[in-house]
């Protein structure tokens, strides 16, 4: 049964982002990007994804970029994003952060780890709306 929550993936490795949409597919509504540049104009266009999943090192429209962006347009700045990156370094973790990202994973992840994540998050959200 899919939910009615849009994911949007965000990634430039074809196993990585196919892993994700398959995983992801069998609860939510699945939006997949292959780089920033695709992502920013899929959501320029009028869509509005419930959740973002972020990848930080991509072509044309890399994750840093995009997620500045988002945060500092006025429809996109709210979406929660969870960023996977191969990059555990300290200084990127913490521009993230800076720019509001709900979680920072690197690469290998956990697949029911994430799963839960999601979860936690639309739940958590749905918390808000109600009080």
């Amino acid at each position: 049964m899919v939910d009615s929550k849009c994911i949007l993936i965000v990634e430039d490795n074809d196993s990585i982002r196919l892993l994700l949409g398959s995983m992801l597919r069998k609860k939510y509504e699945v939006i997949t990007k292959k780089d920033g540049l695709e992502a920013m104009a899929w959501l320029v266009a009028g869509h509005l994804p419930d959740l973002i999943l972020l990848d930080m090192s991509m072509p044309r429209l890399n994750g840093t970029e995009f997620l500045k962006s988002i945060r500092q347009s006025g429809f996109f700045k709210d979406i929660p994003v969870i960023v996977l990156s191969g990059n555990d370094g300290e200084q990127e973790i913490k521009d993230c952060l800076k720019w509001g990202v709900s979680h920072y994973l690197t690469k290998p992840f956990n697949p029911i780890s994430l799963k839960e994540l999601i979860h936690v998050i639309f739940s958590s959200r749905l918390e808000k709306l109600a009080n």
